[in-house]
């Protein structure tokens, strides 16, 4: 009887406090569902280390750090039993995102370099690192390009953004007059091909303005060596041959860049409200001073029965001695020319001149000018569990391209402004890992007409 008793006091008795040899110890952080790779660089976010004493705080602070990654879309934590007396793991179940994505996808057919093909990929952090990395190539016959960038996505700590990509072009541009081109030696040709190098590097760094704005600054080097025939010549617009011009110097390239961007979208890839504006402007030489300056805007209403309208504003103008690679092409402005694919330009194409005006004659101009609207339909939403989304989008565009002085009055018969008009439509589907556009202009990027 007395020794029940004395068993109930004990099992009623309150525990002892306890003492600095009763804090458990953290034994090991165990970072489920995370890519090998990243664990180093993750752990070191996380603000607890084996050895340390067990903090609770801060190992939620830890799930916390981890999902400010952007790397996961859910992270649960969780404590498990020690090898020896005292300790305890830490354990992190994380369900990573994509975090690949594809920039851009380079394929199509034209004359005179047939097929081409190339992809630009990135990565959000693809080491755990805080570090953003993204590269991409394309190549066909003679003509290829590759780039590589890297930067963090939070620079010392802040809201900075710096990035630093190195490109090297080998291009054999297929240069065309106005009316005609050729060479002494072969006579009249299709295109007049000119061999050139660019090797160089970029640095740009973005800082945010508020919640709606960001500013970006720019610097930029590079090599440019070129191989072009000296015996080669154009026909102007007012039938004169005259020697051809190039507008490309050898030497090295500086540039410094600078520009402002405001977005109020409230989707970047589908949005269905909202403006997005931006104005930019850089300034370099390459034998000679040149300058450039571009803005854009757009502008997003959705409609009561869930339609879109945008109306699309683009306009440019390039000043000095620029190389033709800085100017405008009509690839950056009409759907049915191939735009160039890393710098590079693939085709002889001009636009297809719908309007019968003197726009046929621009391929790298200094002033460029596109107004624009699209008309979306919403096929199928984005939801939490399934991230594919489709619209159906219908465009038009008034495009303008030319260089000021360059026509003069030469042409009496064909003296109007350089316009043309541009319809487009098709799909745009979204998943994971990108947008991507099936339209009538990508027709024309396997068909040269």
């Amino acid at each position: 009887m007395l020794a029940a008793l004395g068993l109930a006091w004990l099992l009623a008795a309150p525990l002892p406090s306890p003492t600095a040899s009763d804090t458990l110890v953290v034994e090991h952080i165990d970072l489920r569902g995370v890519a090998f790779s990243r664990r180093p660089g993750l752990r070191a976010q996380l603000g607890i280390a084996a050895g340390d004493p067990l903090d609770e705080a801060a190992v939620q602070d830890g799930r916390v750090a981890l999902l400010a990654t952007g790397l996961f879309e859910q992270v649960q934590v969780r404590l498990a039993k020690g090898k020896a007396r005292g300790h305890v793991k830490v354990i992190y179940d994380c369900t990573e995102r994509v975090t690949t994505s594809i920039e851009g996808m380079h394929l199509g057919h034209a004359r005179p370099t047939n097929l081409w093909g190339g992809i630009q990929l990135a990565d959000l952090d693809p080491f755990g690192l805080g570090l953003a990395v993204d590269g991409g190539f394309v190549a066909s016959g003679s003509q290829g390009a590759v780039q590589l960038g890297a930067g963090p996505r939070d620079l010392f700590g802040t809201d900075l953004r710096l990035h630093v990509q190195a490109h090297a072009l080998f291009g054999d541009e297929p240069f065309v007059g106005p009316r005609g081109q050729g060479t002494t030696a072969d006579g009249a040709l299709d295109q007049v091909p000119g061999a050139y190098r660019r090797l160089g590097l970029e640095a740009s760094l973005t800082a945010p303005i508020g919640a709606t704005a960001r500013l970006h600054f720019g610097l930029r080097g590079e090599r440019v060596d070129h191989d072009l025939p000296e015996d080669a010549w154009q026909v102007d617009p007012d039938g004169v041959q005259r020697p051809f011009q190039f507008d490309l110097n050898e030497g090295w390239l500086g540039a410094a860049s600078l520009g402002v961007e405001f977005d109020t979208r409230n989707d970047p890839a589908f949005p269905s409200r909202g403006v997005r504006a931006s104005l930019h402007g850089r300034a370099g030489w390459l034998g000679g001073p040149f300058a450039a300056v571009l803005t854009g805007f757009e502008n997003y209403f959705r409609l009561p029965f869930g339609h879109v309208v945008q109306l699309n504003l683009r306009a440019g103008a390039v000043f000095g001695d620029a190389p033709f690679f800085e100017r405008w092409f009509i690839g950056d402005l009409h759907p049915y020319v191939p735009e160039r694919s890393l710098g590079l330009n693939f085709a002889r194409r001009r636009g297809p001149n719908l309007l019968d005006g003197p726009i046929r004659e621009q391929r790298y101009e200094t002033v460029a000018g596109r107004l624009g609207m699209e008309y979306r339909i919403p096929l199928k939403q984005r939801t939490a569990a399934d991230p594919y989304a489709v619209e159906l989008f219908v465009g038009t565009a008034l495009v303008s391209l030319g260089t000021p002085g360059e026509r003069g009055g030469a042409d009496a018969l064909d003296p109007g402004t350089p316009l043309d008009l541009a319809v487009d439509a098709g799909l745009r589907i979204e998943s994971k890992i990108g947008v991507m556009g099936l339209s009538l202009g990508n027709l024309f990027l396997v068909v040269d007409p």
